[in-house]
């Protein structure tokens, strides 16, 4: 049997046992999570997105039992280390390349090109409507990273094009250090305002002198960066609130209000049971506490045949069937009158049986005169 169960799981040493079906789980949630990532499902859905991959990533195996604290540190180094080289070298470089060709035109503009001499850029376009009181701008900004389908640029820059001529025909220049994303557009001078741009823009490649490795790994790394923040900020929590559970269950285990672990479910159908229960609620089998939790039920008391738990009220053991008759009790008053009587209680001290007139208990002598009402 050892051998069996040997053969279907793998020792990972310092990371802990797996089963191969977790895991299989974690290859697949630790997959799903970086193509997630790759695609920009984060960078689209913002915050949300990166909430979810990181769920993504802990949760599939935290489900199938996999609560290794080292193991799950090692997934969340390797997952961002994949995104950061994937995206660095590979997903964010190929953004780069769709997009530093000639804009698509928008309502305003058709035949956009861009022309590069040395770092000056000449931007020509034809007016596909005339644009009124309006002036022509190009709006760019430095691009700081590039990530996953997105682009850290703020547009803080702007010249005024040349349309003496009717069509668009005018240049920038700038610098060669700096990677820049600029598109044309209308700016409504009694609004202040710019309408009907084309606001992805382009990127100004061919005045860039510089490599994109390096801004599309730093545009990889804080991407990154936030999902797995979020990934070990719902590991830590987790482990901490299992903790404390953890600390609950054993101070209501010792309080009697809890089963230890692998006594709170029946043997027979796996059903949950509760701490009082001597049957199972669905298939009616006697559940046997361990004998360390027995003497906290004042409730109960043991079957003379098979040493059972029996409610007080029981006319029958719930395991052996044995069938108990009321027991009759001689109380003798203070005056000398003897009486006879069925009513008995339990001792809520010791558990024993005690006659309903007794005012103290024969095996633990407590006391109940100043109990009763």
């Amino acid at each position: 049997m050892n051998n069996a169960t040997n053969a279907r799981t793998l020792n990972l040493r310092w990371f802990g046992t797996l089963s191969f079906r977790q895991l299989l789980g974690l290859i697949s949630a630790f997959a799903l999570a970086l193509a997630l990532t790759v695609m920009g499902f984060g960078a689209s859905c913002y915050c949300f997105g990166m909430l979810i991959i990181a769920v993504v990533l802990y949760m599939m195996p935290r489900l199938l039992g996999i609560e290794n604290i080292k193991l799950m540190t090692l997934v969340g180094v390797l997952f961002a280390v994949s995104a950061i080289l994937i995206g660095g070298l590979a997903v964010a470089p190929g953004f780069v390349d769709a997009n530093d060709d000639n804009p698509p035109e928008n309502d305003y503009f058709k035949d956009v090109k861009y022309t590069y001499s040395g770092t000056d850029v000449n931007i020509s376009a034809n007016l596909k409507d005339t644009v009124g009181t309006g002036t022509v701008i190009f709006k760019y900004g430095e691009v700081q990273g590039i990530g996953f389908g997105n682009v850290n640029v703020v547009f803080n820059m702007e010249q005024p094009m040349d349309i003496s001529g009717g069509p668009v025909d005018d240049s920038i220049q700038l610098n060669p250090d700096k990677l820049y994303i600029g598109y044309l557009a209308v700016e409504d001078t009694d609004g202040n305002m710019v309408k009907n741009s084309d606001t992805a823009g382009s990127f100004l490649r061919g005045a860039y002198n510089g490599d994109i490795t390096s801004l599309s790994l730093y545009g990889c790394l804080m991407a990154t960066a936030y999902i797995v923040i979020i990934f070990f900020m719902i590991m830590i929590f987790s482990t901490f609130m299992r903790g404390r559970m953890e600390k609950t269950r054993e101070r209501m285990e010792k309080e009697g209000r809890l089963y230890p672990q692998g006594y709170g479910r029946c043997e027979t159908c796996n059903s949950m049971v509760l701490p009082g229960e001597v049957r199972c609620r669905k298939c009616g089998t006697y559940i046997d506490r361990p004998d360390e939790m027995k003497p906290k039920k004042k409730d109960f008391f043991e079957c003379s045949d098979c040493g059972a738990e029996v409610p007080m009220d029981a006319k029958q053991c719930p395991k052996c069937g044995a069938e108990f008759e009321e027991d009759e009790f001689e109380v003798t008053h203070p005056d000398g009158t003897v009486e006879t009587t069925t009513e008995s209680f339990g001792c809520p001290e010791c558990g024993a049986l005690v006659s309903g007139t007794s005012t103290f208990c024969p095996r633990c002598g407590a006391n109940f005169k100043d109990k009763k009402k």
